[in-house]
């Protein structure tokens, strides 16, 4: 197929543009309307130009700034290594196994903690004690 069309001198491709669906019925047995050559082209054409748009304009980059951090109090697991500590040793509670609980609150402790992470503590604590 892309031999024959390589073969096209510049007079018979005039004449395809003109009548594309004649080239097509004689060469490939494909029946379409002009209309829908030229329609399913005009759609290829503008897929191709967005993707080339979209290739080229100018990514956005993830700056240092735009990341959190918990200096602005975030309490979220993930912003913060010691709420996600103590996460896991409510998971250990969960799962029955209270020494390791304790060893993780046990070294916690040692930390200089905020006060949303004691309290966090402390309840968890609390929380073993009655177990």
């Amino acid at each position: 197929m892309l031999k024959e069309i390589l073969r096209i001198d510049s007079s018979e491709f005039l004449e395809i543009l003109k009548n594309p669906s004649n080239f097509l019925s004689l060469k490939f047995d494909l029946e379409f309307t002009n209309n829908e050559i030229y329609l399913i082209s005009a759609i290829i054409f503008l897929f191709i130009l967005g993707l080339i748009i979209d290739f080229l304009k100018p990514k956005d980059e993830v700056k240092d700034q735009d990341l959190p951090d918990n200096v602005t109090g975030l309490k979220d697991i993930g912003s913060n290594s010691v709420i996600q500590k103590i996460d896991l040793a409510t998971a250990y509670m969960n799962m029955g196994k209270s020494n390791l609980a304790k060893k993780i609150l046990q070294r916690l402790e040692n930390n200089s903690l905020t006060k949303f992470e004691k309290s966090e503590l402390s309840k968890l604590k609390k929380q073993i004690d009655n177990d």
